[in-house]
């Protein structure tokens, strides 16, 4: 094969690869950045998720609270219907003793 075939076909075939080469490299290098920005997104997240959690405990107790503030209610309008009126009723929770 003479060299004015062989050496265009070869600088075609090498400046093929060098521009796959640079394209794999450029993309890899985009991959990376938005896999980082995943993963920070992906932390924010969880930071929210664990706030929603840490409030929704707090709803939770304090939903459980006014339920037993409820049931005492009841218990003492249930005493007071019944003419056990005035009682030592004491609510449960906080220690306050209401009349």
């Amino acid at each position: 094969m003479p060299i004015e075939v062989w050496l265009p076909l070869f600088l075609t075939v090498l400046s093929a690869v060098v521009y796959s080469a640079r394209s794999l490299a450029i993309q890899g290098a985009r991959a990376v950045e938005l896999l980082t920005q995943l993963k920070e997104k992906v932390s924010i997240c969880q930071v929210g998720i664990e706030a929603l959690r840490m409030v929704d405990t707090d709803v939770d107790r304090r939903l459980a609270e006014m339920e037993q503030k409820v049931e005492d209610l009841e218990h003492y309008l249930e005493l007071a219907s019944a003419g056990k009126y005035p009682h030592p009723y004491t609510p449960r929770g906080h220690g306050k003793r209401a009349a």
